[in-house]
C-alpha cells in the first residue's frame, strides 16, 4: 500500500474524527509553517494518529501471541506496552515539528551570511530581486535551507503571482529564525522606503559574516571549556572512584561486594551516560557548516 493511499485512508477517516476539535490546535499551524512541514494541521494530525492507533493495535496483538506461547509472560505488560506505545507517538507528534525548527533556525542562520554575500554580488551587477531568488534557488552549494527557502519564494512569484514583498513578508513569517525574518524584512522595509537594495545588501553581509566570526570564536572557546570538562568528569574522576573501589575490594567481606557493584555501575553506566553529555554539549555548541 502507498504512502498516498496511506495518508488518504488517515485524511479520510481519522481526520473526520479531530475535524470538530481543529480550532483548538491553531498553534500547530504556525508551529508546521515553520517546521517546513508543507501538510495541513488536519492531515499532520491524521496521519500521526492513525500509525499511533496501527502500531497499538499491532503490538498488541503481537504481546497477546506472546502471552500464549509463553504463559509467564505478564498480561500487565499486555495492556500497559501497547498503552506507551500510543503515548510515545502522541510525544513524538508534538516535539518532531520543534525539533524541525532547531534544525531548520541552525542551518538558516549557518547559510546566511553566504547567501547574503552572495545576493549582494547579484544586486551589484544589476540583477532584479525576483530574478536574485530565482538565481539563488539553484545554488545547491550555498546552503539546503536557504535553497528550498529561495525556491518557495520563486514559486510564490512565479506560480501564485505575488509581488517581491508579498513573497518576502509570507517566507520572513514562515521562518524560524529571527535573524533570517529580520534580514527579508530589512529587505521589504528597503523597497517600500524607497532606498538602495544594494546598499542594504552591502551593510546586512558585512554584519552577518562579523556575526559569523564570533559565533566560531566563542565555539572555540567553550570548546576549550569542555576539554577541561572532559578531562575532569572524563578521566580523572573515573580513575579516582576506581581506585577507590579498588581499595575498598581489598578490604573483603562485604565491602567486597559492594565495591563490585560500585564498579560496574561506574564502568557500564557513569562513564558512558558521562561521555555521551559531553559529546550531546559539543554537539549543541558547534556551529554549522
Amino acid at each position: 500500500m502507498s504512502s498516498k493511499v496511506i495518508e488518504s485512508i488517515a485524511y479520510s477517516y481519522v481526520g473526520r474524527l479531530i475535524e470538530p476539535y481543529l480550532t483548538e490546535f491553531e498553534g500547530l499551524r504556525t508551529t508546521l509553517k515553520k517546521a517546513g512541514i508543507e501538510q495541513s494541521v488536519r492531515m499532520y494530525l491524521s496521519i500521526r494518529l492513525f500509525w499511533s492507533i496501527v502500531l497499538s493495535i499491532v503490538s498488541l496483538f503481537i504481546l497477546i501471541a506472546v502471552k500464549i506461547l509463553v504463559p509467564s509472560f505478564s498480561v500487565i505488560l499486555v495492556v500497559i506496552l501497547p498503552v506507551l506505545i500510543l503515548l510515545t507517538m502522541f510525544v513524538i507528534t508534538w516535539v518532531y515539528p520543534s525539533y524541525l525548527i532547531g534544525e531548520r533556525k541552525r542551518k538558516l542562520e549557518a547559510a546566511l551570511p553566504t547567501a547574503a554575500s552572495y545576493m549582494t554580488a547579484m544586486a551589484s551587477a544589476g540583477v532584479t530581486p525576483d530574478k536574485i531568488f530565482l538565481a539563488l534557488s539553484k545554488e545547491e552549494s550555498i546552503g539546503e535551507a536557504i535553497v528550498k527557502d529561495a525556491k518557495k519564494i520563486s514559486r510564490d512569484i512565479q506560480v501564485f503571482g505575488y509581488d517581491i514583498v508579498h513573497a518576502l513578508s509570507e517566507a520572513s513569517s514562515r521562518s524560524p529564525s529571527p535573524k533570517y525574518s529580520s534580514y527579508l524584512e530589512g529587505i521589504v522595509a528597503t523597497f517600500t522606503s524607497g532606498g538602495e537594495l544594494q546598499r542594504f545588501l552591502e551593510v546586512s553581509t558585512e554584519n552577518l559574516m562579523r556575526d559569523k566570526v564570533q559565533t566560531e570564536k566563542n565555539f572555540i572557546e567553550a570548546l576549550g571549556l569542555t576539554a577541561e570538562l572532559y578531562m575532569v568528569v572524563g578521566v580523572v574522576t573515573p580513575i579516582f572512584f576506581i581506585v577507590i573501589i579498588a581499595m575498598m575490594a581489598m578490604l573483603g567481606g562485604s565491602a567486597n561486594t559492594g565495591a563490585n557493584a560500585l564498579l560496574a555501575i561506574t564502568v557500564y553506566i557513569v562513564i558512558p551516560v558521562g561521555m555521551l553529555v559531553i559529546i550531546l554539549l559539543v554537539d549543541m555548541q558547534q556551529p554549522e557548516d
